[in-house]
């Protein structure tokens, strides 16, 4: 009986002499676990920043130049001018039309400068009768105009300046701009003219005689008002402006053609317009 006593103590001092050498790997196993865990949220935070640089949010790029066209819907307020060539004409079906191109950019934060050259055609079926009481033909009383075939040409060349009033908001308010442009536009008139002195030489709405080709030319100065919003700063943008024009013309007394007798070549216009920025 004593000796199983002594072979159990034995056994529990050889159990945790065991137990004690084993001890000191259990802490290690501990310690390099702890570490494990430090090292692996030290390479998530690493990794989290270093792949958090690219959703960064980057400031928008500013637009300092751009080139681009626009198309303009011309309404001529001379009744004059607008009796033949309206917007639409609707005894020929074709519009009066008028296409620009355009060259800007910024020449301080809410103010760009632009260059745009443009052309304007129509043309007209309508026929006129003009007495302009000054001899054209061949016999003292030539006065009598008949006119057809009515063509018109302008190349407006103009410089613009737009401001942008709002343009530190952060909504749509800052596209908003008005300005002013100047500069000069050449303009042209094409007829089938027939001279006489017989009033009821037109009848029916053409002529029992043929006529020859003239035309009549000249420069003008242009001054324009300018609002509406220009487009939304990307690479690509539209935009939408309304201007009013003002073109004086010389006039020509005895002259059959409508830029010569009209005093001159005004309009509104509605512009819409489609650029690249640079």
């Amino acid at each position: 009986m004593r000796k199983l006593f002594y072979l159990v103590i034995l056994f529990v001092f050889a159990g945790e002499t065991a137990v004690a050498q084993s001890l000191p790997d259990l802490k290690l196993n501990d310690n390099k676990s702890s570490s494990s865990i430090i090292n692996f949220t030290s390479n998530i935070t690493e990794k989290t920043s270093l792949n958090a640089q690219p959703f960064q949010l980057k400031k928008r790029k500013t637009v300092n130049s751009y080139f681009g066209a626009g198309y303009s819907f011309i309404i001529f307020t001379n009744s004059e001018i607008n009796s033949i060539y309206p917007l639409l004409d609707t005894r020929n079906g074709t519009f009066l039309t008028n296409i620009s191109l355009f060259f800007g950019f910024a020449i301080a934060s809410a103010v760009a400068l632009e260059f745009e050259p443009g052309i304007l055609f129509a043309s007209s079926s309508k026929s006129l009768v003009t007495n302009t009481g000054v001899t054209h033909g061949t016999e003292p009383n030539d006065t009598m105009a008949y006119s057809s075939n009515l063509g018109l040409f302008a190349i407006p060349l103009t410089v613009n300046v737009r401001f942008f009033p709002f343009y530190k908001l952060k909504n749509f308010g800052r596209l908003f701009f008005v300005g002013a442009g100047g500069g000069i536009a050449w303009i042209n008139e094409d007829y089938d003219n027939h001279y006489d002195d017989n009033p009821n030489l037109f009848i029916g709405g053409y002529y029992t005689i043929g006529g020859r080709s003239e035309s009549t030319s000249q420069w003008a100065p242009v001054f324009r008002l300018i609002t509406g919003f220009t487009g939304t700063g990307g690479q690509f943008g539209f935009g939408g402006e309304v201007r009013y024009n003002i073109i004086p013309l010389k006039e020509e007394k005895g002259s059959p053609f409508r830029t010569r007798v009209a005093s001159n070549f005004n309009s509104v216009d509605i512009n819409l317009r489609f650029y690249f920025s640079l």
